[in-house]
């Protein structure tokens, strides 16, 4: 059901002409290894939610359980094809966990940078150690060991995969994008609306642009309303929407309020979120808030009622989606939760 690899080919070493050892490529690409991800027609899930039909793009089933696979594992391919030794990048969590095994794929040396005090979750934190890689914890929130460990890949010629970087940037956007082909391959035609959790917007502004291109192309008739969901405690894309405003606004650092639940979601900037903000917008989309509450009642709903097992984080989407319905009349449509993240404790 969720597209576990049975085995992953590992590089070999050949020599160049030089004589000293070359890296080749693993013999599945990452194309293999990590999209395609199921989708599941929600029937009970819909009617507790009250909409007419609702898909679930199930983003667990790639290799470390998120869709932070689909961009790890293409830019550990890329740093490789640029001769880097090594790739770093900030997290709290789930894409370190995510490069981590990329990187262990590819044969680089992972540097994951870690805040002090993040509720990582043990089972991120063992994928992270098993793969070999090298955790750094340093004080500060996330943005500052962003900027920190850019410096450092910076300082020692590695790879830089944090969110926002040049490059990065484009190609993330670019794999996110594979979502929106997916539910338009699987779906034959774009759902009506698209419910994705934000954080720093890189996975909902990909999605909209692939969208945008199936339009383009004269592939879709329409592109659907993008919703933007997050955390109360903590998320510019969702504040800067509400405050009806066309471009980012940076949360206070005091703003920011982590818990075990919202932590994947919270930001004071996010990094590709002028680009999300964007997609809402041109889209004629929303962004709305899900308390931790929600958040938890909705994953749990999801696991008894369709045996789908998520982050809390994950179920923002079900939890937004849910509060904009009334129970007395179900609402016509076609609506697509993307659940981002599988919850493997």
């Amino acid at each position: 059901m969720f597209g576990i690899i049975q085995k992953a080919v590992y590089p070999t070493m050949t020599t160049e002409s030089n004589g000293k050892p070359r890296r080749e490529p693993p013999k599945a690409t990452f194309k293999d290894l990590a999209g395609s991800s199921l989708l599941v027609d929600g029937r009970n899930i819909a009617r507790y939610a009250g909409v007419e039909k609702l898909y679930l793009k199930c983003e667990f089933g790639n290799p470390t359980g998120t869709q932070k696979d689909r961009i790890a594992l293409a830019l550990a391919e890329l740093a490789w094809s640029q001769r880097y030794e090594a790739i770093a990048t900030a997290t709290c969590g789930n894409f370190g966990a995510a490069l981590a095994f990329a990187a262990k794929l590819w044969e680089l040396k992972a540097h994951i940078f870690i805040p002090n005090g993040y509720h990582v979750p043990k089972d991120r934190l063992k994928r992270i150690i098993d793969s070999g890689a090298e955790i750094h914890y340093e004080d500060g929130q996330y943005e500052d060991l962003v900027l920190s460990s850019s410096k450092k890949c910076t300082e020692m010629g590695w790879f830089n995969a944090n969110p926002g970087v040049d490059g990065v940037k484009q190609l993330s956007i670019r794999e996110y994008a594979e979502i929106a082909y997916e539910l338009f391959r699987d779906l034959r035609r774009a759902p009506d609306y698209v419910f994705c959790p934000v954080g720093n917007g890189t996975t909902f502004a990909g999605i909209y642009s692939g969208f945008k291109k199936l339009y383009d192309t004269g592939k879709i008739s329409e592109v659907p309303r993008m919703v933007a969901t997050s955390t109360r405690r903590g998320n510019p894309i969702v504040k800067s929407f509400l405050m009806k405003s066309r471009t980012m606004i940076d949360l206070g650092r005091d703003e920011i309020k982590e818990s075990k639940v919202n932590e994947p979601l919270t930001n004071w900037h996010s990094f590709d979120g002028q680009e999300a903000l964007d997609a809402i917008y041109e889209s004629e989309g929303f962004a709305d808030y899900a308390s931790d509450t929600k958040m938890m009642e909705f994953a749990r709903v999801l696991r008894e009622e369709e045996g789908l097992n998520v982050l809390p984080a994950s179920a923002s989407t079900l939890a937004v989606l849910s509060a904009l319905t009334d129970n007395k009349v179900t609402v016509k449509g076609k609506f697509t939760a993307i659940l981002t993240g599988r919850d493997f404790s």
